[in-house]
This record gives C-alpha cells, sequence and structure tokens, in this order.
C-alpha cells in the first residue's frame, strides 16, 4: 500500500470519528419566541408583553421620541411612568390617565417638552384591543396592570394600517399637516415652524427627489449633519414607519413637493 493512499485512508477514518462524535452531543435547536395573539384569556403580564412589542416595534414607534431607562431623544423617558400617572392629574386614575394621553395626547405635555404627538393618536392606528395592551404595559413600568381585555375590544377592528396612521390626505399640504411634520421641521411654504429636525424651507435646494424619497422610507440611511439646536441625533429620530403610513401616490405627491421647495 503507497504512502498516499495510506494517507486517504487516515484521513477518512478520522473524519468519520469525528462526524459520530458531533452526532452524538445532543443538538439545541434556536427557536424565535412565539408571539402572542389577543384575547380575553391573556394574562395581565401577557397583555402587558403585546402592549410592549407594540410600543418599541415599528407599529407603534414610541421609541423614536421616548426612552426606556433614559430620556428619549425628544420626550421623557418612560421608566417608572406607570406609578407617576396615577397622580398626574388630579381625578384621573393611571388606567384613566393613560387612556386619555394616548386618545388626546396634547392634553397632558410633560413640562419642558412640546407635543410631538399631534395628528398621532394611536386609537387611529390600533385596535381597541391593542389600545388596551400598551396602556397594560405603561402601567407594568411602576405601577399595577389593571386593564383587562373585553370581547368587545376584540371584535373591534384596527382604525389603521399595520405599520402605523394611514394617512387620508390628497395634496402635500394636507399630507404634512396630517403627518405632524411640522413638529420637528420648519417648512415655510406650509407655515411649520418645528425646530427639532432639519430645516426644510429649502430642501429641494441641497437633495434631489430620490434622496428626499430615501430619507421618508429609511431616515437612517442619511444622517443630517446639523439640526436646529445642534448635531441631529443618530439614530435618526424620524418614525421609520412612513412607508407604511402613505401610499405610493401620497408619497410621490410629498417628494414632489418638497423637492420644489428651492
Amino acid at each position: 500500500m503507497n504512502t498516499n493512499l495510506k494517507v486517504f485512508i487516515f484521513t477518512l477514518v478520522i473524519v468519520a470519528f469525528y462526524m459520530g462524535f458531533a452526532n452524538s452531543i445532543p443538538q439545541i435547536e434556536s427557536r424565535p419566541p412565539a408571539e402572542t395573539t389577543l384575547s380575553a384569556d391573556l394574562s395581565p403580564e401577557e397583555l402587558a408583553q403585546v402592549g410592549g412589542q407594540i410600543v418599541t416595534g415599528d407599529k407603534g414607534a414610541c421609541l423614536t421620541c421616548h426612552g426606556i431607562g433614559s430620556v428619549g431623544p425628544r420626550a421623557p423617558d418612560l421608566a417608572g411612568v406607570g406609578a407617576r400617572a396615577a397622580t398626574r392629574v388630579a381625578g384621573l386614575n393611571a388606567e384613566q390617565y393613560f387612556r386619555q394621553a394616548l386618545l388626546q395626547p396634547c392634553d397632558y405635555v410633560v413640562e419642558g417638552y412640546d407635543c410631538l404627538m399631534a395628528g398621532l393618536a394611536l386609537d387611529k392606528s390600533l385596535s381597541p384591543a391593542e389600545h388596551k395592551a400598551v396602556i397594560a404595559f405603561l402601567q407594568s413600568l411602576g405601577g399595577e396592570i389593571t386593564v383587562s381585555l373585553t370581547p368587545e375590544d376584540l371584535a373591534a377592528p384596527s382604525g389603521g394600517q399595520t405599520g402605523g396612521v394611514g394617512l387620508a390626505g390628497t395634496t402635500a399640504e394636507e399630507l404634512i399637516a396630517e403627518a405632524a411634520c411640522g413638529a420637528c421641521h420648519a417648512i415655510s411654504a406650509v407655515g411649520a415652524t418645528g425646530a427639532v429636525g432639519p430645516d426644510l424651507s429649502t430642501v429641494g435646494e441641497r437633495l434631489t427627489a430620490d434622496e428626499i424619497r430615501q430619507s421618508i422610507l429609511d431616515p437612517n440611511a442619511v444622517i443630517a449633519e446639523a439640526c436646529p439646536t445642534g448635531p441631529c441625533p443618530n439614530p435618526s429620530a424620524m418614525p421609520p414607519n412612513f412607508g407604511d403610513r402613505l401610499t405610493g401616490k401620497q408619497l410621490e405627491i410629498v417628494v414632489n413637493f418638497l423637492a420644489s421647495l428651492k
């Protein structure tokens, strides 16, 4: 038997040995966590878990402005809000306060902050059951979960699209107002005076239509260097769900309008 053949056979024996050894080791399969479905049988903690998925995900996009455990880029820290809500407004318990704050977000603005949720009331984008799940999550942040689902909550349809509030406007002016762009941006053509994000009054001079479209659909693709109060936050503080909220036609109406601002 020549040397090369011996080496080949030896190699096969070694490979077979290690394959056999590896197959003898119990394999642990990694699975993603199962998505919780809303039902009347959910415990308060499970309901809060669903609410947390909404708050921290693209559907609510709440962490675009808020933080949990730290002050957000444009809105207060939500850590401990479940306890604070119980005494926030005289005559309202925590559940009542959260319900009102989500439906009418500009009624109870924390001192030192502007109301950036104008036009973004969550009853337009969430079903009643999802709305209660968000309340349960907020209550869980330092407080007691008192909210629960009813059959009526579960039967009611969602008020908007999966990714956020579907916009109904047909003109650029209507869409910009409905999306509350002026809460953050100055756009002189529509009388918007926001001072959080970059001034868009002459955005067509520095960005092409394609670049404007990209900035709307993927706010983190390119971060502007300067905002009115200093460097722009990175990642972007702009909600990432306008691709779901705008139809293709609405998107082009806004893009063409902004591109014309020179």
